[in-house]
């Protein structure tokens, strides 16, 4: 699906104690594989004292979010979290490119995939400069390497130079071997006087819905 306008792009970061975890995983199992509004849904894990979730949504427009929001489920869901984590931070994102694989995933916590989450910030006056390294760089390893199977890139709201992207890989292996690209080696070269910060996070997926052949580029 070519979305031809901003679809809603939302990241949440959820800090769970580790003895609730196993739980957490459970509802939100049931909540995402059962979401029927949205495009792409990911939540995954850090390994830590606290587990630290990620968890990103991506709906096709307003109406898309609004009626999955007005949907039972959504606040069954939200009940269920209140005695399960300990905090929640909501960050609204500006979609600045989305590309998934042809085929859908239903994608439970008992798997091999690999979810690479990064913060970076990018320098003032260098925003177009790393905007189109880093599209140009996503669209292709989608297009050319079989081991990814989604790239997703937004900004803070109303903060421009503040970037999140996920990536999604198929096994550690696979990610490895992305590293190695020309392309990626070119996007590196391409940004290094752009970047100022970069935070990368590993995560453990515990859940990954795609609806498939998802593209949007602004």
């Amino acid at each position: 699906m070519k979305l031809e306008k901003a679809p809603v792009l939302n990241l949440f970061r959820l800090e769970i104690d580790l003895k609730n975890h196993e739980n957490y995983t459970q509802k939100v199992e049931e909540y995402m594989l059962n979401a029927d509004h949205a495009l792409f849904m990911q939540s995954g894990h850090e390994d830590q004292k606290e587990y630290k979730n990620y968890l990103i949504e991506s709906y096709q427009d307003d109406a898309a979010y609004q009626q999955h929001e007005d949907t039972s489920q959504v606040q069954q869901f939200e009940h269920n979290l209140k005695d399960i984590v300990t905090s929640q931070v909501k960050v609204e994102l500006y979609p600045e490119f989305i590309s998934t694989k042809p085929e859908k995933l239903a994608v439970t916590h008992d798997n091999d995939y690999v979810v690479y989450l990064t913060e970076i910030g990018v320098q003032l006056g260098k925003g177009d400069e790393f905007a189109n390294a880093v599209m140009k760089e996503m669209k292709t390893a989608v297009e050319k390497e079989n081991g990814i199977l989604a790239m997703i890139a937004g900004t803070i709201m109303n903060q421009p130079n503040e970037w999140f992207s996920l990536e999604v890989y198929r096994t550690e292996e696979a990610y490895e071997k992305h590293l190695k690209t020309k392309h990626f080696k070119k996007y590196l070269e391409a940004t290094k006087y752009s970047v100022e910060s970069k935070g990368l996070h590993l995560l453990k997926p515990d859940c990954i819905v795609d609806q498939g052949e998802i593209f949007y580029r602004p």
